[in-house]
Parts: structure tokens; C-alpha cells; sequence
């Protein structure tokens, strides 16, 4: 690569280099150089370029230029105050803060040996003196491109990192949402029993006191007050049961309520993108629950889709809980998950949008098929949920002023269509 540019820079050598176009951005340039003058001159020289230059006489300076300076590209004499700059190269790529700085090494002829050494512990390049302005230009050319290619490599990683935290907090939101509600649902059914029992004891203890005040006179005095202060402490205390009972059931209503996804803030988002990240919190789930042999979700976007307004989270949980039946449902049908299938698909339909998921895994009965959307309803063993999670989504999807629709065929597969207006398209 290098044998064939050389070639090329030769063919300019008599040209015009300030005709070629550069297009890169206005970088930032370090220029470590003991000499004066010659720190001068390449500081003049690269003016011209119209980049910013700072300069430095010492390696001490340069690190306090560093420490306070977004830099671009560093020009590092070999030798400094007649010693060689190879450690403090070796200092600057060993620290985080600079490494992705390319270093141009600026030598003589008879460096070549200490040239190699510094390229192999990092420089990016060199330059021999006295110094080619061609060259000069094209390499430090070539060394801003590669930092800001870096730069936008390091930018992009952090905006996917902040999309996978946004995704870990969703998860966890609706992982929370899904404990409460399943929480609360098997602390309801124990609690009713203690309300009512605790309400019929109450009857009985003040059934029992009238029929003692009713036999005052025939009970012996001590036996008298011993049955009705004990049966009046006893009535007492079931009251309280019972009332603390019903304040512990609208905690527990609360908490149900609160579990609910409907409702919420609805913003300008792209239906495509929060399914997709619906299905990568999906996988996320059951990878943490340590359940790694899962069935592939297929996706089918149509990109003509335009945003609309939705509550993301609510949105996020409906789709969440279809595809979680169509995981378990396939998973409970085939040993080998590769016979699974689940494809998911979106439509756009000009004033609506279509929702397609659909699994090839134990269908729904046709006894069941106008129950599956009841709260509470639920074909899965005894503790593995609620049976919110149809509900739940039926009314998600009604709160966005949409429908949801199944078709089944008992174990052949389940088909769940969703049908959403799109109203006046936001811009994507």
C-alpha cells in the first residue's frame, strides 16, 4: 500500500498539492519540538492548512497542553534536548487519555533504526528532514482522518451503550411491573379468606355476647364477667383483623393497579425500533433467568411505517407479554427449538397499522379462544403468573385507540393481529 503511494506522491511531485480537495474537519495540532525555529517553521507551515496549532519545547509542556486541549494529531521531534523521545511516546500511548492521539515521529536519516522502534510502540507515522511539504500534508491528512474516524467509532459505541442501559432499565421496569402484579395476585386470594372469616367470627363473637347478657342472671357472677370480658376482647380483636384485612386489599388493588401498563405519556416513536428492542429485553429476560436455548423471533419490517404517537413503555409491555406466550407455548411443544417459529410483522396500512405475531406452537382451543383476554385467565401451570399478561395487552392496545384480534388452530399455531390508527404521521 505504502509502495504505491509513494508512486502516486511522486507523480504530484511537480503538481500543485494545494489542489487537491481536503474535506476533513478543522483539526487541532501539538508540535513538540525543542529547536525553536524549527518548531517555528512547521508551526507556519501547518497554519497555512488552517488548522489550530499549539507548541510545546519540552515533554513536560506538552503534557500540560494535553491535560488542558482536545488534540488531534501530535508532531514529536526524536530528539529532545539531545535526548530520544521514545519513552514519552511510550508514556503518551500507555496512558487512555491520549492513545488515540497519532503521533508523527520527526526524524533525520539516520534515525531509521529508532524510527521503526517508535512505530512499532505506537506512532502512526514520520517524517524525515527537511520535510517534504507533500508529504507533510498527506500524512498528517491521513492521521486526522483516522482520529476522527476513531472519534466517531467512540461516540457510536457510547450511544449503543446508553441504548443497552435504556434497554437493562425497561427490563427491569417491566420485570418490577410483572413481580407486583404476581405478587399481588397470590396475596389476594389468602387475604379475602382472612376478611371473611375475620367478618363471620365477628358475627358469632357478638351472637355469643348477646346470649350471655341474655343468661346474666343464671351464670355465676365470676363466670359472667369472665365470658364477656374475654368474648368482648375476642370481637375487638377480630374487628381489627378484618379492618386491617380491607386496608391490606387496597394496598393490594393499588398495587395492581399501579402494575397496569395502560395509560402513560405518549411521545413520537418509530413502532419498528421498539419492537425490536422489546424483543432484544425478551431474550435479555430469560437469559438472566439462565434459560439460554431460546426459539429465533423473525422480523418482517415494513419501513414505510411512519412514527406515531405511543406510550413506549405500555407498548413495549404489550408486545412483550404476546411474544413471552409464543416463547412458552413453543418451547412446551418442540424438544428441538430449531422446529420453533415465531415471526413478527408490521404493515403499514396508510391510516393504520398492522401487527402481526404468530407462532407455530400449541394454539388456543376453541373452548378458551373468547377467554384468553379475561384478567386473571390463564392455561400455565399454578405459579408461573397471573394471567394478566393478554388482559394487559388488550388494554394497551385499546388505550391507543387500536384493536387486538387472535386466530387459532389447537396445536398448530396462534396468530394475534394488531391494528393501530396512525392518525397524521410525525416525521421520522
Amino acid at each position: 500500500m505504502w509502495i504505491e503511494f509513494f508512486q502516486r506522491l511522486q507523480d504530484l511531485e511537480m503538481e500543485d498539492f494545494n489542489s487537491v480537495n481536503f474535506t476533513q474537519k478543522s483539526a487541532k495540532i501539538l508540535v513538540v519540538d525543542d529547536q525553536e525555529n524549527a518548531r517555528a517553521l512547521l508551526k507556519r507551515r501547518l497554519s497555512t492548512y488552517g488548522y489550530e496549532i499549539l507548541a510545546a519545547a519540552s515533554n513536560k509542556q506538552a503534557l500540560e497542553i494535553l491535560a488542558s486541549s482536545l488534540v488531534d494529531v501530535i508532531f514529536l521531534n526524536m530528539f529532545m534536548n539531545g535526548a530520544s523521545s521514545y519513552d514519552f511516546l511510550v508514556e503518551l500511548k500507555g496512558n487512555s487519555l491520549y492513545r488515540s492521539i497519532p503521533i508523527i515521529m520527526i526524524s533525520s536519516d539516520s534515525d531509521v533504526d529508532l524510527v521503526v522502534k517508535c512505530i512499532e510502540a505506537g506512532a502512526e507515522d514520520y517524517l524525515v528532514k527537511p520535510l517534504n511539504q507533500t508529504l507533510l500534508r498527506a500524512r498528517l491528512s491521513n492521521c486526522i482522518a483516522q482520529k476522527e474516524a476513531h472519534d466517531k467509532e467512540i461516540a457510536y459505541l457510547a450511544k449503543i451503550e446508553r441504548g443497552e442501559k435504556q434497554i437493562v432499565a425497561q427490563e427491569k421496569m417491566a420485570s418490577l411491573g410483572a413481580l407486583v402484579s404476581s405478587i399481588s395476585q397470590e396475596l389476594k386470594n389468602p387475604l379475602n379468606f382472612i376478611i371473611n372469616f375475620a367478618s363471620v367470627s365477628a358475627e358469632i363473637c357478638e351472637e355469643l355476647v348477646e346470649k350471655i347478657e341474655q343468661n346474666k342472671d343464671s351464670l355465676p357472677t365470676d363466670i359472667f364477667t369472665l365470658l364477656s370480658n374475654n368474648f368482648g376482647k375476642f370481637k375487638s380483636n377480630v374487628v381489627k383483623i378484618s379492618e386491617y384485612g380491607q386496608n391490606a386489599d387496597k394496598i393490594i388493588r393499588f398495587m395492581l393497579d399501579q402494575s397496569k401498563t395502560s395509560g402513560g405519556k405518549k411521545h413520537p416513536a418509530s413502532i419498528n425500533k421498539t419492537i425490536s428492542q422489546t424483543i432484544t429485553m425478551l431474550f435479555s429476560s430469560y437469559k438472566n433467568n439462565g434459560i439460554t436455548n431460546l426459539p429465533k423471533i423473525d422480523s418482517q419490517f415494513d419501513d414505510s411505517i411512519p412514527h406515531i404517537s405511543i406510550s413506549i413503555q405500555s407498548f413495549s409491555k404489550a408486545i412483550y407479554n404476546i411474544l413471552d406466550n409464543a416463547i412458552y407455548s413453543v418451547i412446551n411443544k418442540f424438544q428441538n427449538v430449531s422446529e420453533a417459529k415465531i415471526l413478527i410483522r408490521t404493515e403499514n396500512l396508510l391510516s393504520s397499522i398492522k401487527i402481526l405475531i404468530y407462532d407455530n406452537g400449541n394454539g388456543i382451543a376453541d373452548g378458551i379462544l373468547d377467554r384468553i383476554f379475561i384478567p386473571f385467565f390463564t392455561t400455565k401451570p399454578e405459579g408461573t403468573g397471573p394471567g394478566l399478561g393478554l388482559s394487559t395487552a388488550r388494554e394497551v392496545i385499546e388505550d391507543h385507540s387500536g384493536n387486538i384480534s387472535v386466530n387459532s388452530r389447537e396445536n398448530e399455531f396462534a396468530e394475534f393481529t394488531i391494528v393501530i390508527p396512525s392518525g397524521i404521521a410525525l416525521s421520522s
